[in-house]
């Protein structure tokens, strides 16, 4: 399979996940408005995200695909934003792959304690409801993870192989 071909799946792959953390992100920013301000990088990072995914599927549909130039900006936004983006998705595949080598008494234990805080929680999910979907989030997010930097990774290489297309 072309390059090309696999970079335009993971960018429409990519594309529902971006929409659902700006939406996630909007969230995060105004819950640090008001009460952690310590969730602002958390919210940054997410927009970071958002903004590399459609700054890239630009990039690959106006640009590469129709071969017309575009501003050099948009080279340094998708720069720029990738660096944000890769950071997130570190972090995201370091957590999701925490949880799947960590043993069942272990996660049991930790997510008993999350319940504890969490009071409303508690009374509405089992322990073992809240574990399987504790699991399939840190799946989900391991995949997303994982293509996002594989995603990353293949646009720094067609940055440089369509470098041309970027006026100066």
């Amino acid at each position: 399979m072309n390059q090309l071909t696999v970079f335009k799946l993971i960018s429409f792959l990519l594309v529902p996940v971006a929409l659902l953390f700006g939406l996630m992100s909007i969230i995060v920013f105004m819950m640090a408005l008001s009460a952690n301000p310590a969730l602002l990088l958390m919210a940054f990072a997410m927009a970071c995200f958002v903004m590399y995914v459609f700054a890239s599927l630009y990039f690959l549909m106006f640009s590469i695909n129709n071969q017309r130039p575009c501003k050099s900006s948009l080279k340094d936004w998708i720069k720029v934003n990738a660096y944000g983006s890769l950071f997130i998705s570190v972090l995201f595949l370091m957590n999701a792959s925490a949880v799947f080598f960590i043993n069942d008494i272990n996660l049991r234990q930790i997510i008993s304690e999350m319940m504890e805080q969490q009071p409303a929680i508690s009374g509405k999910i089992t322990l073992d409801v809240f574990i399987k979907m504790f699991r399939v989030v840190a799946g989900l997010m391991f995949i997303i993870s994982a293509l996002t930097i594989t995603h990353i990774l293949m646009n720094f290489k067609l940055l440089k192989r369509y470098d041309y297309l970027f006026s100066k």
